[in-house]
């Protein structure tokens, strides 16, 4: 794929998404797959929830949704592994849809293929709604911890992870171009014991969907909500349809901003579990991965003209 092409695939209609579900018809078997989502709770740590006809209707819609109304694109493609394990480190914006991590989990499955798994590391909180939790599972979703991630690299599979988190994802307007990781280094740590490479890739215009006019820890911690849903940041955000909102996780309706995402080459760590606990290499190995994915997201952000328009 050339640089700055459409997102590979046909995007299909809505409409047709749901003939993609394996062997059945289309009505009863969309019907039974919502259903078993309120039959019973699962185990979020369970590698076993994750079901390929589930990601399979999932991707195609959410795809057809970056394709049209986000006109996503995608540089670098050529850079992604076809073969072994690996874990996917990127930037992380436009809470509390996400709709960059719904675009580009999309787009994964799609190009990367479901035969060899993948999961997609996730705040906790959600997990806690029921059906969500579910549904999150099922697509191949886990509640972001060092445990998890291990128990993910001793299957085999491979890792894509936002190791800012919501203080990246609720990070204010003006630094919407900035690659800001808060200094959390877990996944420098499993490339170094796993001996696996690192894949970094940034996204542009994703925190151009809304408007988060500052965001603030001390809101969080006043409100309850940093003991409540474990989140270290409250924004107070411009945006359709509210206005003016606090909190970043109130629905809303997200600017048809452009996205692009970029891919750089793999990242090879020695694999030398001894150094996962030397803090002075897992520190010079942060800061090559967030300076290379700082150089990248600094192309994107030179080459964009105005934001939501890309």
């Amino acid at each position: 794929m050339t640089s700055t092409s459409p997102l590979p695939y046909s995007a299909e209609p809505p409409r047709q998404v749901l003939r993609a579900i394996p062997g059945g018809k289309t009505g009863d078997d969309a019907l039974a797959m919502l259903l078993d989502l309120f039959r019973r709770d699962l185990d979020p740590c369970d590698l076993r929830n994750r079901d390929v006809a589930y990601i399979k209707v999932v991707s195609r819609l959410l795809y057809a949704v970056g394709v049209r109304y986000f006109r996503a694109e995608c540089e670098g493609v050529e850079n992604l592994p076809t073969s072994g394990q690996f874990i996917a480190v990127g930037n992380h914006s436009g809470a509390p849809l996400l709709p960059d991590v719904a675009v580009l989990g999309a787009w994964w499955a799609l190009e990367m293929g479901l035969d060899h798994p993948s999961y997609l590391m996730v705040h906790d909180f959600p997990f806690r709604i029921p059906v969500l939790g579910n549904f999150l599972s099922k697509i191949g979703a886990m509640p972001a911890s060092r445990e998890n991630a291990e128990r993910v690299l001793q299957s085999g599979a491979r890792i894509l992870c936002f190791p800012g988190g919501e203080l990246d994802c609720l990070r204010s307007f003006r630094d919407r171009n900035r690659v800001l990781l808060y200094g959390r280094t877990g996944f420098v740590k499993l490339a170094y014991k796993y001996g696996v490479p690192i894949v970094p890739f940034v996204n542009i215009g994703g925190h151009e969907v809304y408007c988060t006019l500052f965001s603030s820890q001390r809101l969080a911690r006043w409100t309850g909500l940093a003991r409540f849903a474990r989140v270290k940041t409250v924004p107070v955000n411009l945006g359709l349809p509210w206005g003016l909102w606090v909190t970043g996780f109130i629905p809303y309706l997200p600017l048809p901003s452009k996205l692009v995402y970029k891919v750089g080459e793999p990242i090879e760590l020695e694999h030398a579990p001894e150094l996962a606990d030397d803090p002075d290499a897992v520190q010079r190995a942060y800061d090559r991965v967030t300076g290379v994915m700082q150089d990248m997201m600094d192309d994107l952000a030179g080459r964009r003209r105005f934001p939501v328009i890309g």
